[in-house]
């Protein structure tokens, strides 16, 4: 895959934070290794979440995982429609600790050559 798909999908993810969260990404790096692109970013985590911290950890879980999925399926919505290519899924996993991100989108066909 050429680079304008590695920018035009960093733009798109770029957007999509912008759109949920107010704020875009402070960085990213996306590789393509065969089917999958991976998208390794580094967020401001949203103030909420540092206030809720260790006293309501369940509550915490429970809503980080609600706006991931939300994320996820805005994301495989918005790859589809773009770039007109199936997802099969999209993994996503983020470490509060250090803000890094880390997203896995699984294509149909191979997007190296």
């Amino acid at each position: 895959m050429d680079q304008s798909f590695k920018k035009k999908l960093s733009i798109l993810y770029n957007e999509i934070n912008k759109e949920m969260f107010n704020v875009g990404v402070q960085s990213q790096k996306i590789y393509t290794i065969e089917n999958q692109a991976l998208i390794y970013a580094k967020i401001n985590r949203l103030p909420v979440f540092n206030m809720l911290g260790e006293e309501r950890k369940e509550l915490l879980l429970s809503l980080e995982s609600a706006v991931a999925s939300s994320f996820k399926n805005l994301l495989k919505e918005r790859i589809e429609a773009t770039f007109n290519m199936p997802v099969t899924a999209v993994f996503k996993d983020y470490d509060p600790g250090t803000g890094y991100i880390c997203t896995v989108i699984s294509f149909d066909k191979t997007l190296t050559k």
